[in-house]
């Protein structure tokens, strides 16, 4: 899978941030932020806009969900 272009600047804040490439993370299937494998088809997410969301960001569902969920109040 591929990633989503993004300035050399975006792509160098989130190594710093993460240590790993959001480019090489994305492209083996991987989650920038946890441990999560084999994310390489509409079947890991989802919708295609979590699918989207992914190429994008680098987040696998779980790490989506936690970060765009509404909390109760």
């Amino acid at each position: 899978m591929k990633a989503t272009n993004k300035s050399p600047e975006i792509e160098a804040a989130l190594f710093n941030f993460t240590g790993k490439s959001r480019i090489d993370t994305i492209a083996k299937g991987e989650c920038m932020f946890c441990e999560a494998k084999n994310l390489r088809s509409i079947i890991s997410f989802r919708d295609h806009l979590s699918l989207k969301e992914y190429r994008i960001s680098g987040m696998c569902q779980d790490c989506q969900d936690a970060v765009f969920s509404e909390e109760e109040e």
